[in-house]
């Protein structure tokens, strides 16, 4: 019998299948042989799961590269649009944005990792491209980013743990938390304000606030951010007016979730 400790059972085929669309993800695009030396395959092998992905439309053939397929937009968009807090959240995130004029995040968390539900830019706001290209590939840690350090704070502690374990504290920018002791306090000190500050420690030159979104059980749902360049986000607009907009954002999406008729 199996012990509750003991890693779950997984289908092979499956994880190879996972790997070779994450590769070409990560590759944008690859060729047989390419691909069997990330996946450890032979070429015969990964020749067949490819005619096996294209076939059924998730990648696409282009001379000797194959790519993923527009397939998994349609799957992005359908996850999505099916979750209750980006649909109890999107008009929110969009007027945060208009009355700032800045950048505001709807954040989420997946496999330890910061990922963005929905993202709305104001007249004023700088780094699309970057947040657009952080959207592709959700590999910013939770550390380093006002949103993630909110969800972080707010987790499990089992779950927490899990995350931080994984962290190995590379510098971002001279002001990223460069080790567990300075994390710890931090989340302390986030939990204690409810909500949490990115003091250039993402990117140089940029600073955001976060808070929490929460259930009726108090469990973590996700975050809002607002994110806008240092000499914006200066003095009490920094540490007390930006903060408090984002608590209030994240205040009312909440009531959304538990009063508002979320099915279109």
């Amino acid at each position: 019998m199996a012990s509750p400790s003991d890693p779950p059972r997984t289908v092979k085929s499956a994880e190879t299948t996972l790997k070779i669309i994450e590769t070409l993800r990560r590759l944008d695009g690859a060729g047989v042989s390419e691909l069997a030396e990330h996946v450890d395959r032979s070429p015969g092998t990964i020749h067949t799961y490819l005619a096996t992905l294209r076939q059924h439309g998730y990648v696409v053939q282009e001379g000797s590269l194959y790519r993923l397929s527009f397939h998994f937009v349609t799957l992005g968009e359908h996850v999505r649009n099916h979750a209750d807090l980006f649909r109890a959240g999107k008009d929110e995130i969009d007027r945060l944005a208009a009355e700032t004029g800045e950048c505001a995040h709807l954040i989420v968390e997946g496999n330890g990792y910061e990922v963005s539900l929905y993202e709305s830019f104001g007249d004023r706001a700088v780094g699309m491209e970057f947040y657009t290209q952080n959207r592709e590939m959700p590999r910013e840690h939770l550390h380093c980013t006002a949103s993630g350090k909110v969800i972080l704070a707010h987790l499990p502690e089992h779950r927490s743990r899990e995350i931080i374990d994984r962290l190995d504290f590379a510098p971002r920018t001279p002001n990223t938390i460069a080790d567990e002791e300075t994390l710890s306090e931090m989340l302390e000190r986030v939990r204690e304000r409810g909500f949490a500050l990115n003091d250039e420690e993402e990117i140089q030159g940029m600073r955001a606030a976060a808070a929490p979104i929460t259930d009726r059980d108090d469990a973590i749902l996700g975050a809002v951010s607002l994110s806008a360049p240092v000499r914006r986000m200066e003095g009490d607009s920094f540490r007390r007016e930006i903060p408090s907009r984002v608590v209030q954002v994240a205040n009312i999406i909440e009531v959304n979730l538990q009063t508002t008729d979320l099915y279109v």
